[in-house]
């Protein structure tokens, strides 16, 4: 039989052993909680960057599709606010909905926010009805300018169908100004 050694009593962790476990177990733990935060934070961020992105896209894009189905004068009026472009542009395009010509109009007017500038289309039925669609809020630039006769414009009042239409949408985008321009050219009425 094997005798115990008379230095070592109780083979447990002592009280300090303990202690110095439990603490570097709370500091672990409050590094990996931060942690989790701060990347659930970003990703929220990245998130609600991207999706304003995507909406900045799919306006453009619409916008390209309404004015390939331009048909009809124009009138473009050139304004500020705070300092910031913001177009007014409306047009009569075959609508994709219901295939009749219908009015529509894009316009920047003031935010809810003081200093910012929102995005909205108007939508004038055949039979009188009128629907206002905000596109987005907190812009930074929507302009808008016309080929006509070989010259590119930014107010025009009635005038006749333009031959190129050049958008320039800008927003933020984590932080830092983004901006999407497209030129497009009305396709009613001409060769393909």
């Amino acid at each position: 039989m094997r005798k115990k050694s008379p230095d070592r009593k109780n083979s447990g962790f002592t009280l300090i052993e303990v202690l110095l476990a439990t603490a570097l177990t709370v500091v672990v733990l409050a590094a990996v909680y931060g942690t989790f935060f701060l990347v659930e934070k970003a990703r929220e961020g990245a998130n609600g960057s991207l999706v304003r992105m995507y909406e900045a896209q799919k306006i453009m894009d619409v916008l390209r599709r309404e004015i390939e189905a331009m048909n009809g004068p124009v009138t473009l009026v050139d304004k500020e606010y705070f300092g910031k472009k913001g177009s007014s542009f409306s047009f009569s395009a075959f609508s994709p909905n219901n295939g009749v010509l219908s009015g529509i109009s894009y316009f920047a007017k003031e935010g809810n926010k003081k200093g910012t500038i929102d995005l909205v289309k108007e939508l004038r039925m055949p039979g009188g009805a009128i629907e206002n669609a905000p596109m987005m809020e907190n812009i930074e630039e929507f302009s808008v300018q016309v080929n006509s006769g070989g010259t590119w414009v930014r107010t025009v009042q009635a005038g006749s169908p333009p031959g190129d239409v050049h958008v320039v949408l800008k927003i933020l985008f984590k932080g830092k100004p983004l901006t999407m321009e497209e030129t497009v050219t009305p396709k009613i009425g001409k060769l393909l």
